[in-house]
């Protein structure tokens, strides 16, 4: 018992030859509140006093065993005299300061009568709606002026959390001395007068105070029930998230829950696929760049991403994540599931890669076909000049063409190889075509043949890369012209739709067999005898990287028309990475 206490320290300062102590204690810390008591009540039976504990029935209990603790005797306890305080204050359910104050002076008087020294302790249980402040003001000044007359010690209670501030601050004008669990001081605000009737104001600021008492502790019955309702509502989404988790678990996905920053659930799957533990949680470098993507990315694209992981043992792999925004633990965050999509890639590649093997196997086969006839032709006429003597110009000009159209089948598979430069800018299709019409004029008029440029307008604006634009046109007029075997016309319709540009080119020709349509665009594939076939599978590649298509209709004896549709200058040029556009007999 050499610790030092308010209580203890605060006594021996006192004086009670004049007026006695009246002290008032604001607790806050149960512990200290028990010790600060059993130390008073030690006190004043060690030193013979009578004491009046009042408290409730479990609190006196517990002092009866510390004090037992400390060693009092039976007979010395026989000294301390214990008080329910609900019963002492509240015996009618009502607060009347009249007679609990009655009540009091009858416990104690009979005490100083036989000559006995009297200490009180007791907690005023103010958080009742049947206890006012002017009835508890009326209380405490009747206790003053009685502890004064019989030079009494006396500490008066509250509980720190459940007494407003406005109220302790009228408490301090009916007592002496004011402590806490930890240190005491002389009340600033105690004096005699206002021990004094009310006056008119003094009685409505208590009103006031009333009032104002009256509502918070309606505040606080509404801030404890939305504090329990808060309570079970997070009992409930702890469990749920407890199930969710359990849930997750089973899966057998790796699954990650995180916020922005932090990783803050992830089930075993994931562990072992990411190689998560709780020493590299904030180091996994093979999910980080995943994170800084994600959150760069639009709401929209962020429900579904692909996306590579190189993980720690250097071995990549492909993961289809699905990902989804919700509330974890209280705060937003987002949950990823990861599909293992690595084995459907490398099938995906190997078939990529089968069929560009099977492509390059046939581009071969069609190339050595196209470049054996010529070569053999030539070999033929050459054993025929050595052997010969006959007129040779005739085999010197066989050669030369076949040499030609070496040439020509070589500069076809150059332009189809090489790379394509993107240098695309708004034209008017309308220019291009006509100065496509001015270069082949000289030659459709040598075959009788009359072009014709049909169009409702003078200028309509598509983006595209001019030089290619008129090639593919001069490519298939002159198709057009190759497949006239008679005079006639050639008509170019030009038409601007709500979507789209669409060019007709219209020959009046033998037109084209349906089962040879299908095979429009092949490479090598032609019906002129001195084609290749490449250059309509160039036209093709050109109208499809502009984000267009060509069609064909054909009926044999009723000419033929292509049809080239490009999309309008406020619709936006894609790639399109279809083969080439469907091929519709008529």
């Amino acid at each position: 018992m050499n610790k030092k206490y308010p209580i203890n320290t605060l006594i021996k300062k006192l004086s009670t030859d004049d007026c006695g102590a009246h002290i008032l204690y604001v607790f806050s810390d149960i512990d200290k509140y028990i010790e600060n008591a059993t130390k008073f009540i030690y006190e004043g039976i060690t030193q013979g006093d009578i004491v009046l504990f009042n408290d409730s029935e479990e609190l006196n209990k517990t002092i009866v065993e510390q004090l037992k603790s400390l060693g009092l005797t039976k007979d010395q306890l026989n000294n301390l005299k214990l008080i329910e305080m609900n019963k002492f204050y509240l015996g009618r359910r009502t607060f009347d300061a009249f007679k609990v104050s009655q009540a009091l002076r009858n416990v104690v008087q009979p005490y100083m009568e036989q000559g006995y020294s009297v200490r009180t302790w007791g907690q005023v249980p103010f958080i009742n709606e049947n206890v006012t402040i002017e009835q508890l003001r009326l209380y405490e000044c009747n206790c003053d002026d009685y502890i004064g007359e019989r030079k009494m010690i006396s500490v008066c209670t509250y509980d720190g959390f459940n007494t407003p501030a406005l109220v302790q601050n009228e408490l301090l004008k009916t007592h002496t001395h004011f402590m806490t669990d930890d240190d005491y001081l002389i009340s600033p605000f105690y004096h005699k007068k206002h021990h004094q009737s009310l006056t008119t104001g003094e009685l409505y600021r208590i009103q006031k105070l009333e009032q104002q008492k009256q509502y918070l502790e309606e505040r606080n019955n509404d801030l404890l029930s939305e504090n329990k309702s808060v309570k079970l509502k997070n009992e409930v989404i702890k469990q749920n998230e407890a199930k969710l988790c359990t849930i997750i678990n089973e899966l057998p996905l790796p699954i990650i829950i995180r916020n922005e920053s932090t990783i803050l659930f992830y089930n075993e799957v994931a562990k072992k696929q990411f190689q998560i533990n709780s020493e590299n949680i904030f180091e996994l470098r093979n999910l980080i760049p995943f994170f800084e993507k994600f959150s760069l990315i639009e709401a929209a694209e962020k429900q579904i991403q692909e996306h590579q992981f190189s993980h720690i043992n250097g071995e990549k792999k492909f993961y289809l994540v699905k990902s989804i925004s919700l509330l974890f633990d209280r705060q937003e965050a987002f949950l990823h599931s990861f599909i293992d999509i690595t084995q459907e890639k490398d099938n995906e590649n190997l078939i990529i890669r089968s069929e560009k093997m099977n492509i390059a196997g046939e581009l071969a086969a069609s190339i050595a076909h196209e470049l054996r006839n010529p070569l053999a032709a030539i070999k033929g006429f050459f054993h025929i000049l050595k052997t010969s003597d006959e007129e040779k110009e005739l085999y010197f000009n066989v050669i030369e063409d076949e040499l030609s159209r070496i040439e020509q089948i070589s500069s076809e598979l150059l332009t189809l190889a090489k790379p394509h430069s993107e240098d695309r800018k708004v034209h008017n299709i309308i220019q291009l075509v006509n100065e496509v019409i001015l270069l082949l004029t000289s030659q459709a008029n040598m075959k009788s043949v009359e072009i014709n440029l049909l169009t409702k307008k003078d200028e309509i604006f598509i983006k595209c890369e001019a030089a290619k634009i008129k090639q593919v046109f001069i490519n298939m007029i002159k198709n057009a012209i190759d497949a006239m075997e008679n005079p006639g016309n050639i008509s170019l319709v030009v038409n601007e739709m709500s979507d789209n540009i669409q060019i007709e080119i219209i020959d009046e020709g033998s037109g084209i067999p349906e089962e040879v349509i299908s095979k429009i665009g092949e490479p090598f594939y032609t019906t002129k005898e001195k084609g290749t076939g490449i250059g309509l599978m160039v036209c093709y590649q050109i109208i499809e990287s502009h984000g267009g298509n060509i069609q064909v209709e054909s009926k044999v004896g009723n000419g033929t028309k292509f049809t080239i549709t490009f999309p309008t200058l406020t619709k936006k040029v894609t790639t399109s990475n279809e083969k080439k556009a469907n091929v519709v007999p008529s």
